[in-house]
């Protein structure tokens, strides 16, 4: 790449000083007190609000567009594959494999993100990837002409096998190129695009049913092919190619980052609220379809509740945005999910609330997405900044990684998911499968919890200290294994934000730099 920096609308990881940093919120400065020196932290005033550029607005309506063409595509699927694959008198079991076969080829690409992305750059991916995936969908218009099982489900499987890949690469480089042009504001771009994750699905069912419905099959598909290809062309202009394949963490950090409690409590509940999407997309509809009101009613329905989605996501990335909130609020969430579950079944124990009311279930459906949303954008910035706090540097390869650990627990979540809901649902009902949802959301809160609020490190010296008595000679002890962890890495072995004091500005002191200046989040996650 040493040609590379010519190149129009290339950078290459050496002129990633002038992409914009994250503004530290503390400075370390020596203060005298009591006639000592003493090393504190001390706030810095806020910064002063500035307006939004051409590029990074021109970068945000290319993600956004992204992000809600690639989700009307896949609300748009249920609603036309299966009529689709009745009406050519294919065995209905075929759809079940077509669906799976994307996500499962999602779980497997999307860890592969990391290293993906970095290799390719911001641009090459986006442009890429959007291209391929038009392509897709213009292919996958033409099995209209298909009339054997064989050379429907065959190249189906194919093509939504390859969909999958497009969608990884995608949906990680746009998080990753917002978050990149917006670093002081990574939770609200964040918010913004899956807001428009909640447009698409919202409006994909709307537009793509209405075209499947007045032409015919191929139509949803060419509309949907056709405006990804537009997105590419739009990635072009307006996106620089960042690269990040000669930035890689020191194994220290990284081990340190996966380590991290409040990582691993993230990805769980990112993991349940992929389970709840699953249930959700796999039994509603049936369950709706016993009201007898209608298409349009049910319609009208997914509509509502993907649009309290839609609406949230954005504020909430506001809210986490301003206002300093402990990340251990993240397991209110599906605390709050789970006791809406149980309303909205109602589950076998709520006999005193009356079933099958259309506008209570409509408030259920609305609430259960609000929280998803609460929990999915709250759980993004926790993890990033997490990521910042283990001493990973904000480049591309930093929120590759963070990027593709977010998605990849909600897709697997997303695997396991429609399994549950379509196991309980044929064989119970929907009040059972209620029953399931609530009781894995406080499963699964109740784990976060115990992984977020459990002094590991504490428990791990003890563990460690009983099997140094025990066994001297095979476990070595606590003071050798910092001594050995600090001469490692020049990042101490312990999360030192408890070395710190957080003190207003001092009237005698004298600044020594910027150390770890860049982390944001000293004192991140306290609970006092």
């Amino acid at each position: 790449m040493a040609g590379a920096s010519s190149v129009p609308g290339f950078r290459d990881v050496d002129e990633l000083a002038n992409t914009p940093a994250r503004r530290p919120r503390y400075e370390s400065v020596v203060s005298i007190v009591g006639g000592e020196e003493k090393l504190v932290q001390v706030e810095l005033p806020p910064a002063a609000r500035t307006k939004l550029t051409k590029s990074q607005i021109s970068i945000l309506i290319a993600g956004s567009c992204s992000s809600m063409f690639m989700h009307m595509a896949i609300s748009s699927m249920p609603l036309i594959l299966p009529p689709t694959i009745i009406e050519k008198g294919i065995s209905y079991g075929y759809t079940g494999v077509i669906f799976s076969v994307f996500a499962v080829s999602i779980a497997i690409f999307e860890p592969l993100q990391a290293k993906i992305i970095p290799f390719l750059g911001t641009k090459r991916a986006f442009v890429g990837s959007s291209f391929v995936g038009g392509l897709c969908y213009l292919a996958f218009a033409f099995l209209d002409y298909a009339d054997t099982t064989a050379a429907f489900v065959a190249p189906a499987c194919i093509i939504r096998f390859i969909e999958g890949i497009y969608y990884a690469i995608l949906i990680t480089s746009s998080n990753v190129i917002v978050c990149l042009s917006f670093p002081d504001r990574a939770s609200f771009a964040f918010g913004v695009l899956e807001g428009f994750v909640g447009v698409g699905f919202t409006f994909g069912p709307v537009i793509g049913g209405t075209l499947y419905r007045e032409v015919g099959f191929y139509a949803p598909f060419v509309f949907i092919g056709v405006a990804l290809l537009l997105t590419a062309v739009l990635g072009y202009f307006s996106i620089e190619q960042i690269s990040g394949i000669n930035l890689e963490a020191r194994p220290r950090e990284k081990r340190r980052l996966i380590r991290d409690p409040a990582f691993i409590g993230c990805g769980v509940l990112c993991f349940s609220m992929g389970v709840i999407w699953g249930i959700f997309e796999t039994a509603l509809e049936p369950y709706l379809a016993t009201y007898d009101r209608g298409p349009g009613v049910e319609a009208l329905v997914f509509a509502i509740a993907y649009l309290a989605y839609a609406g949230m996501a954005p504020v909430w990335g506001y809210v986490f945005r301003k206002v300093h909130i402990d990340y251990r609020w993240v397991l209110l969430g599906p605390v709050v999910i789970g006791v809406v579950w149980m309303v909205l079944g109602p589950i076998p124990g709520l006999s005193f609330i009356p079933p099958s009311v259309l506008w209570l279930d409509t408030v259920c459906l609305f609430l259960i997405n609000v929280g998803v949303a609460y929990v999915f954008v709250f759980s993004y910035d926790t993890m990033l900044k997490r990521a910042i706090f283990c001493g990973l540097e904000e480049n591309v390869a930093t929120y590759a990684l963070i990027v593709a650990s977010f998605f990849t627990s909600i897709y697997l979540g997303e695997v396991v998911g429609p399994i549950i809901g379509g196991a309980v649902y044929s064989q119970y009902n929907f009040q059972y499968v209620a029953a399931v949802a609530s009781g894995t959301q406080f499963g699964f809160a109740g784990l976060a919890a115990v992984i977020m609020l459990i002094a590991w490190k504490k428990v791990g010296k003890r563990l460690r200290g009983y099997g140094h008595s025990v066994f001297p000679s095979w476990i070595k002890s606590n003071q050798i294994k910092e001594q050995e962890s600090e001469e490692s890495s020049p990042l101490n072995s312990n999360d030192n934000s408890s070395d710190f004091t957080i003190f207003q500005p001092a009237t005698d002191s004298r600044k020594t730099g910027a150390l770890n200046q860049n982390r944001d989040s000293v004192g991140y996650g306290s609970m006092s």
